[in-house]
């Protein structure tokens, strides 16, 4: 049924019902009235009550909520304040080390960024464009690493010269 024959067969039996209290007789008009208001107020009264009960439901959960929450911040506040300072500590431990690792790799980063400048420079006036898959990684990780290898190994030669002259030296 579309909308309009709905509305149209509803007011067509509220009308009917109307016509049918109206030809009642008086009692029995006001003895309907009657028993419509105290239904009224009865179902008033229930949705009132429900309300009531919904509320009173909804505080206690609420309530229960609130004291679960209190109760499992009492039970493992140790163990979370003791991971807290453990992960503190952990993070002041490693961040001389992350630190230095950061010193030890910057002139390297520092020399291949240089390097592929360089790279850059030298075939862009040949007309070559040097792309990120042109350059390998690990050829130019194993040169940076055979030049610390070297300057390491001149490092220690010299320590040992040094360390030889003073050992050679007599004392007076």
């Amino acid at each position: 049924m579309s909308k309009t024959k709905v509305f149209i067969a509803g007011v067509l039996a509220t009308t009917a019902a109307y016509v049918a209290y109206k030809a009642l007789p008086k009692d029995k008009q006001d003895e309907l009235s009657a028993k419509a208001h105290n239904m009224g107020a009865l179902l008033r009264d229930k949705a009132y009550n429900a309300a009531d009960v919904a509320a009173d439901v909804t505080e206690k959960a609420k309530e229960k909520t609130a004291a679960l929450k209190t109760d499992s911040q009492e039970k493992y506040a140790d163990q979370i304040d003791a991971a807290t300072e453990k992960i503190k500590d952990l993070t002041d431990q490693a961040a001389p080390y992350v630190d230095k690792a950061k010193d030890f790799v910057t002139p390297y980063i520092e020399k291949t960024q240089d390097a592929l400048t360089d790279l850059r420079d030298k075939f862009a006036s040949e007309d070559i464009e040097l792309t990120q898959d042109d350059v390998d990684l690990e050829e130019a990780l194993a040169d940076l690493a055979d030049d610390e290898n070297v300057k390491d190994a001149e490092a220690s030669s010299i320590k040992d010269d040094n360390t030889s002259e003073t050992t050679a030296k007599p004392e007076a």
